[in-house]
């Protein structure tokens, strides 16, 4: 789960157009926030990813729904409020279900930074405060066969990939002849590694963590500075890690 990048209400969403739809769904409890407009804003949102898993809605079986962080079962007037709405997984949205968030809150990742509320230990999400603690429960955000191996197999890759690329740039530093062609497969490599841990990136909160928190991190970008590699490019891709990351502990 990382921080989500707000986005205005879409245009089409007139207060006329909600206050209609907020009608209709009070007089016939219809699926009036399916509209077209909102899905595509709501997933602008989170970059096409579920709110708080990162799973990529596009996938199959993961199909995008619409949450409604307070639920409309308890709340119908914000059934299409616009600040009321996520994208979500089916996963998640089974798993939250009709939580008051409103006398029971949870982090809402469109306005509060979850690095704020969890860290991750052994692929976890451990809680830092009270309300950390009752999301990872209400969200079901350690449910081994739905996340906690997927956390374990992409980050794990990500850190051996991060190892190879130390062994290799190590091996390019102690050359006497430095290689042009190993040295772009170098930057090359540690470029697509990087953007796997950036906001755009399915589990970027996964993979940018145990990124920064791995030892051959700090060995990697010493060796691209000492050897002119490291780049406003990759100054701006930790920032993008630093920005995703949670603590490990």
């Amino acid at each position: 789960m990382i921080r989500l990048e707000d986005k205005p209400c879409p245009v089409e969403l007139t207060e006329e157009l909600m206050a209609q739809l907020t009608e209709e769904y009070r007089q016939t409890g219809k699926s009036v926030w399916k509209k077209e407009f909102i899905a595509e804003q709501l997933l602008a949102i989170s970059n096409g990813k579920c709110c708080f898993s990162e799973c990529r809605l596009e996938e199959e079986g993961k199909y995008p729904e619409v949450e409604h962080f307070a639920p409309k079962s308890l709340y119908p007037q914000d059934v299409v409020k616009w600040e009321n709405l996520l994208p979500i997984s089916s996963a998640c949205n089974k798993s939250k279900g009709d939580h008051d968030t409103r006398k029971e809150p949870i982090i809402n990742p469109r306005y509060e930074d979850p690095k704020e509320h969890f860290y991750f230990q052994g692929y976890r999400f451990k809680p830092k405060t009270p309300k950390g603690h009752l999301s990872i429960e209400v969200l079901n955000l350690n449910d081994r066969t739905l996340w906690v191996n997927k956390r374990f197999e992409i980050g794990d890759k990500a850190v051996e990939r991060l190892e190879e690329i130390s062994k290799k740039l190590q091996e390019y530093d102690q050359s006497f002849s430095k290689s042009t062609p190993k040295r772009n497969s170098i930057v090359r490599q540690l470029r697509n590694l990087f953007h796997e841990g950036t906001p755009k990136a399915e589990y970027s909160a996964v993979v940018a963590s145990y990124l920064l928190n791995d030892d051959d991190f700090q060995v990697v970008k010493d060796l691209m500075q000492k050897n002119n590699l490291w780049d406003e490019e990759f100054e701006s891709l930790e920032k993008q890690l630093k920005f995703c990351a949670l603590d490990v502990r």
